[in-house]
C-alpha cells in the first residue's frame, strides 16, 4: 500500500462536517478492497513462478495483509460506525475463495481473517436506514394525541381523499350497461399501448401502499427491540388508512384506463387521480406554512424519525420488509397488467361489444352490380352472354355478370368474426338457422382504414370492373368518416352512402344488437339465457318467436283473396333446430306452400278463362260492389305483354313444370315473393339448399334465371303475409326491353295491385 493511500485513510473521519462523510468512508472501503485484491493477485503470480520457495515469505506477507485488515477494522470501530457487506466485496471473497491452492495453509488463514474483517460491513448504511416519517397529514395520526387538532386534520384529509376517490370510482362504474358491465372501451392499438403504459406509470406514481407497508415494517422492528418511540397501534392505524387510499387510487386508475378511448383523456384522468391521492400532502404543506394555526405549524415542522437497530432481529425484519415491498410493487403491476391483457384478448373476441347483430340494409337497389360467377375464363368470349365479362383479379380470372343488386337480400344475422382495421368485423349468417354458411360466401360489415369508415361489402360483388375505378375496400355501403367502434350506435346517428352506380347520400340503415341483457329485452315472453358465441339470447316461451320474442306464432294456413279454395300451408321444421319453433324460419319469417298445376290464376290479377268482369267467387269489400277489374292481356294465348309467361313458355322445362309444381311464398328481407318452384318442397329439402335470396336469383331482373317469381308484396316487416298487399309483376326483365314494348321500367317492372284498396291484404288466415 502506498503512503498516499495510507494518508487518505488516516484523514478519513466519519464525523467530518463538510460534504457527505459516508461517501468518503465508502470510497475508502472500495480503495482498500482494491488494494487487497491487487496484493492477492500479486502473491498468486509469485507463487506460480516460484513453486518450490520456502513458505515463510508468503506467511509473512499474509500476516501483513491481516495486520492491515485488522488496523482497518480498528479504525472503523474507532469512528463509531459499522458497515454492511457490499456486493462487490462478496464478489471479491468469492474470487479469493476460488483461487488455485497454493503452498501451505496461508490462503485459508487469509480468507478466514478477511471474512472476519468485513463481518461488520453488514451495517454500512445503517444510519441511512433511519426512517423519517413522511411529510403527510397521515403522520399526524402517529405523532399527535388522538384528541388533538392535528390528529383530527389527519382524519379529515383521509376522509376527503377517500370520498373523492370513491366518487370517481362510482362515476366510472355507472357508465356500464347490461351487456358491458364495466363500460370497457374498444380501442385502437395506439390507445392500447398507452393503457399499458398508464398502468405501469400509475403503479410507480402510487407511494401510499409502499410507504404504509414500510411503516408497518418499522413498527414491527420497534416491537422486536422493545422500542416505543411511537405507539405501534397508531402506526398500524395510519398505515392501513394510507394503504386503503393507495388501493382506491389504483382501482380508479384501472377503470379509467380501460374505459377511456383517447390517449390524452387517459393521461388527464391519471393526473387528476394523482392530485386527489396527494391531498394529504397538500394539507400537510399548508399546515407547515402556518395557514391553519400555530399549533398545526408546530406539529408539521417537527422532525420525526424512527431509528434503526443493529441487532440481528431488526436487520432481518428490515431485509424482509424491503423484499415484501418490492414484491408488492411487482405483484400490483402484474395483477393490473394481467387484467388489461385479459381485456385485450377478450376484446378481439368481441366480448365488450355486440357479438351478434340484426342488420336491415334498407330498400336500396343497384341495377348494374358486377357479380362474380363460379366460371373461370381467359377472355370475355369464354363467358355465356354479352351481359358477362371476364375479369382477372390477382392470379385467377372469373366471369362477372351484370345484374340487379337488392340490398335487402343481405338482411339478417351478422356475427362477430375477428377484427379488421382494429375494429370488430361482422360476417353474414345463414338466413334460416343463423349459423355460419357452409357453401355460400357471406357479406361482411367491417371498418375500412383507407377511408376511415364502416363499410358493407361482399368479396364477389364489385363496384366496377375497370382498373382504378373500384371503391376503397370495394364498398357497396359506407358510413361517414368516423373512428367509432359501436356499429349499432353509428347506424342510428350517422348517414350512410349507398352505391347504385352513383352515390346516394343520406341513406338509412338499421343495425340492432341481437343479444339481450335481461328478461325485459325479451318482452317478458321469454328468458334471457347465455348462448355459445353470443353473450345472451332470448329463449322464447311456447307460442312466441323472434329475436326478442316479439312475435306470436303465425297462421298455419292462409287463403287467397281471389279464391278462398286456394290455400297455402306453413312449411314445418321437422327437427325444430333445438328451439320451440316448429316451422322453417327464413329471414325470421315462415314459408308457405301449395301444390298446383296449370297457370296460377287464383293468385294473379287476370281472370279465369271465360271470365271477363269479375274474379272467381270474389269477396267484395265492405260498402262497395266494385272489385278489382281483371287484367286482360292483348293476346290471352301467349301473354305477349307478360314477360313472365312469354319467356317461360318458350322453355320445355317450364311447360312441364306448370303441369305439377309448388307455389311458394317466402320472405326475402323486405318483401314476400310468390314463386313457382319444383314440387315436393319440404323442411328437409329446403335446409339442404342453404337459401339466400340474392345468390339463388329470387329476382335479378335479367329474365334468364329468376323467372320463378310471379307476385311480390309491398315493403313490410310483418311476420306473416296476412293483411299484406301484393302485386303481380310485369315488364320487369331487361331481355324484354328490346322487344315489342320498349319502355323504361322500374327495377321491379310494372307492379299491378292484386287488391282493390291499400291495406286490404291479399292473403287471409284460415283459423282452425
Amino acid at each position: 500500500m502506498t503512503n498516499s493511500q495510507h494518508a487518505d485513510e488516516e484523514n478519513l473521519s466519519i464525523d467530518e462536517q463538510e460534504g457527505q462523510p459516508w461517501r468518503s468512508e465508502f470510497n475508502a472501503l472500495l480503495g482498500r478492497m482494491k488494494t487487497l485484491e491487487q496484493q492477492c493477485q500479486q502473491q498468486h503470480q509469485e507463487d506460480t513462478i516460484v513453486n518450490s520457495d520456502d513458505s515463510t515469505p508468503n506467511v509473512t506477507r499474509k500476516n501483513q495483509i491481516l495486520s492491515d485488515t485488522a488496523a482497518e477494522e480498528a479504525k472503523t470501530k474507532n469512528n463509531g460506525t459499522t458497515f454492511r457487506r457490499h456486493s462487490v466485496l462478496r464478489h471479491l471473497l468469492g474470487k479469493q475463495h476460488h483461487q488455485p491452492q497454493r503452498s501451505h495453509s496461508a490462503p485459508e488463514v487469509t480468507l478466514h481473517h478477511l471474512d472476519e474483517s468485513v463481518a461488520g460491513l453488514e451495517e454500512v448504511d445503517l444510519r441511512y436506514d433511519n426512517f423519517h416519517l413522511p411529510e403527510s397529514s397521515f403522520t399526524f395520526l402517529i405523532t399527535e394525541p388522538i384528541l388533538s387538532a392535528p390528529f383530527a386534520v389527519g382524519l379529515v384529509a383521509y376522509a376527503v381523499s377517500l370520498v373523492c376517490l370513491a366518487l370517481a370510482l362510482q362515476n366510472e362504474l355507472v357508465k356500464g350497461t347490461d351487456d358491458n358491465k364495466y363500460a370497457i372501451a374498444e380501442v385502437t392499438s395506439t390507445v392500447r399501448i398507452v393503457q399499458y403504459l398508464g398502468v405501469v406509470i400509475g403503479v410507480l406514481m402510487d407511494d401510499e401502499i409502499p410507504t404504509g407497508l414500510e411503516l408497518i415494517g418499522k413498527a414491527l422492528e420497534q416491537k422486536s427491540e422493545g422500542d416505543n418511540v411511537f405507539p405501534r397501534n397508531k402506526i398500524f392505524f395510519s398505515s392501513i388508512l394510507r394503504i386503503s387510499i393507495g388501493a382506491m387510487f389504483l382501482t380508479c386508475l384501472f377503470f379509467v384506463v380501460i374505459q377511456e378511448s383517447n390517449v390524452l383523456d387517459i393521461f388527464f384522468d391519471m393526473v387528476a387521480l394523482e392530485f386527489v391521492e396527494s391531498i394529504d400532502d397538500v394539507i400537510f404543506n399548508l399546515c407547515r406554512r402556518g395557514f391553519f394555526s400555530r399549533r398545526m405549524k408546530v406539529a408539521a415542522n417537527q422532525e420525526n424519525m424512527l431509528h434503526c437497530s443493529s441487532s440481528h432481529g431488526a436487520r432481518r425484519i428490515r431485509k424482509w420488509s424491503k423484499r415484501f415491498i418490492r414484491a408488492m410493487y411487482f405483484l400490483t403491476a402484474i395483477v393490473l397488467l394481467f387484467g388489461l391483457t385479459y381485456i385485450t384478448i377478450e376484446q378481439t373476441r368481441g366480448a365488450y361489444g355486440c357479438r351478434s347483430l340484426i342488420v336491415n340494409l334498407g330498400d336500396g337497389l343497384w341495377e348494374n352490380a358486377w357479380v362474380q360467377l363460379d366460371k373461370q375464363c381467359s377472355v370475355d368470349a369464354d363467358c355465356n352472354n354479352s351481359n358477362q365479362r371476364c375479369y382477372r383479379e390477382k392470379k385467377e380470372a372469373f366471369c362477372y355478370e351484370n345484374r340487379l343488386l337488392i340490398y335487402s337480400h343481405f338482411n339478417g344475422y351478422y356475427n362477430h368474426k375477428g377484427t379488421k382495421g382494429e375494429r370488430p368485423s361482422y360476417e353474414e349468417m345463414n338466413k334460416e338457422s343463423g349459423d355460419p354458411f357452409k357453401t355460400t360466401d357471406p357479406a361482411e360489415l367491417m371498418y375500412c382504414r383507407e377511408i376511415e369508415s364502416w363499410v358493407f361489402r361482399h368479396p364477389k360483388i364489385r363496384s366496377s370492373l375497370d382498373i382504378g375505378e373500384e371503391h376503397e375496400c370495394n364498398w357497396l355501403l359506407r358510413s361517414d368518416e368516423t373512428d367509432d367502434f359501436d356499429l349499432v350506435e353509428l347506424s342510428t346517428t350517422e348517414n350512410w352512402f349507398l352505391w347504385k352506380g352513383e352515390i346516394k347520400q343520406d341513406y338509412k340503415i338499421k343495425v340492432r344488437c341481437a343479444e339481450c341483457a335481461n328478461d325485459s329485452d325479451c318482452n317478458y315472453f321469454g328468458k334471457c339465457v347465455s348462448e355459445t358465441d353470443v353473450d345472451q339470447k332470448c329463449e322464447c316461451f311456447p307460442g312466441r318467436f323472434g329475436v326478442f320474442c316479439e312475435n306470436e306464432m303465425p297462421c298455419e294456413v292462409i287463403r287467397s283473396e281471389k279464391d278462398r279454395n286456394t290455400t297455402l300451408k306453413i312449411v314445418k321444421d321437422l327437427d325444430k333446430d333445438g328451439d320451440n319453433i316448429d316451422f322453417v324460419s327464413l329471414y325470421g319469417h315462415p314459408m308457405y306452400v301449395a301444390n298446383m298445376k296449370g297457370k296460377p290464376y287464383s293468385v294473379m290479377r287476370d281472370g279465369y278463362p271465360g271470365e271477363s268482369d269479375q274474379y272467381f267467387e270474389v269477396e267484395y269489400p265492405v260498402n262497395t260492389s266494385i272489385a278489382v277489374a281483371p287484367h286482360k292481356h292483348e293476346s290471352p294465348d301467349d301473354y305477349q305483354d307478360d314477360d313472365f309467361f312469354e319467356i317461360n313458355n318458350k322453355s320445355v322445362a317450364f311447360q312441364q313444370l306448370v303441369t305439377n309444381y309448388t307455389f311458394l311464398l317466402r320472405y326475402t328481407g323486405r318483401r314476400w315473393y310468390g314463386q313457382i318452384v319444383d314440387p315436393g318442397l319440404s323442411g328437409e329439402s329446403f335446409k339442404e339448399e342453404e337459401y339466400h335470396a340474392f345468390w339463388q336469383n329470387s329476382f335479378s331482373g335479367l329474365g334468364q334465371e329468376d323467372n320463378s317469381t310471379l307476385i311480390i308484396s309491398e315493403i313490410t316487416s310483418k311476420v306473416s303475409p296476412v293483411e299484406v298487399d301484393f302485386f303481380e309483376m310485369r315488364r320487369r326483365n331487361k331481355v324484354f326491353e328490346g322487344g315489342l314494348y320498349d319502355y323504361d321500367y322500374s327495377p321491379y317492372g310494372v307492379m299491378i295491385p292484386l287488391v282493390a284498396h291499400d291495406g286490404g291484404g291479399f292473403f287471409h288466415c284460415n283459423k282452425p
